[in-house]
């Protein structure tokens, strides 16, 4: 069984339309600096582990300008720190103490993920290292799509959206997206042909499949994934 996209004339000027409209949008020459031309990746262990951080806290919660969790990363507290986490001896019960003060959900959860990521970073940051340097020097879908599910084995609540999350925060990623409640809006009103939810998404091999129809379509009309995502940013940050 086999399953084609079919992009029609109507369907490139819808997209065509909609990214021209966000082009010249802050967020998306920011976009266009850090994760198409490089200019300010940062791969240091304290940086990914600060983002690593940042993508766990913001799983299922409100995470834009003004709320809590947002408030809680401005303020880039101990929970950021590499050095302090390494040395907590009790991480997931500091963590769990930060996201209560904080008022935030999850403040079970989360705490075990943040110390399990820990963990992780003890056992294989050298792995994780070569695969990060790898993608700088290989900007390839294939390639970012294979870093997403090494993460998404390696830590604890990591999925198909957050594993993406993390590189395009990185500034790693062109080609993989995170596909989140504003895309999902974006792309009905630009006609997207299959069903979008969070349930389905969930699912790595539906996940996937909805991102090959993106790229099909946006590589039609030379534009690149990451800075698609920029201008549905900027899309909800102007309204």
């Amino acid at each position: 069984m086999t399953f084609q996209w079919i992009i029609t004339h109507d369907d490139e000027q819808r997209y065509r339309e909609f990214v021209t409209k966000y082009a010249e949008d802050p967020w998306v020459t920011e976009r266009l600096k850090r994760n198409v031309h490089r200019t300010s990746v940062d791969i240091s262990v304290g940086n990914v582990w600060r983002r690593v951080v940042c993508c766990l806290l913001t799983t299922q919660q409100k995470s834009g300008r003004g709320s809590r969790v947002g408030q809680l990363i401005e303020e880039d507290g101990k929970l950021f720190s590499f050095t302090f986490c390494r040395e907590s001896d009790h991480l997931a019960a500091v963590a769990k103490e930060v996201l209560q003060q904080a008022g935030l959900r999850r403040s079970e959860r989360i705490p075990a993920e943040i110390a399990h990521a820990m963990s992780v970073f003890k056992e294989s940051w050298e792995e994780f290292e070569l695969a990060i340097r790898n993608l700088c020097d290989r900007p390839h879908a294939k390639t970012e799509r294979d870093m997403a599910r090494w993460i998404q084995a390696k830590f604890k609540g990591f999925g198909p959206k957050q594993s993406r999350n993390l590189l395009q925060w990185l500034g790693l990623s062109q080609h993989e997206i995170p596909l989140d409640s504003r895309m999902m809006k974006v792309l009905k009103e630009l006609n997207f042909p299959v069903p979008l939810s969070a349930s389905a998404l969930a699912d790595e091999a539906y996940y996937c499949f909805v991102e090959d129809g993106i790229h099909t379509v946006l590589g039609r009309i030379g534009v690149i994934p990451c800075v698609f995502d920029a201008c549905v940013f900027a899309r909800f940050e102007r309204h």
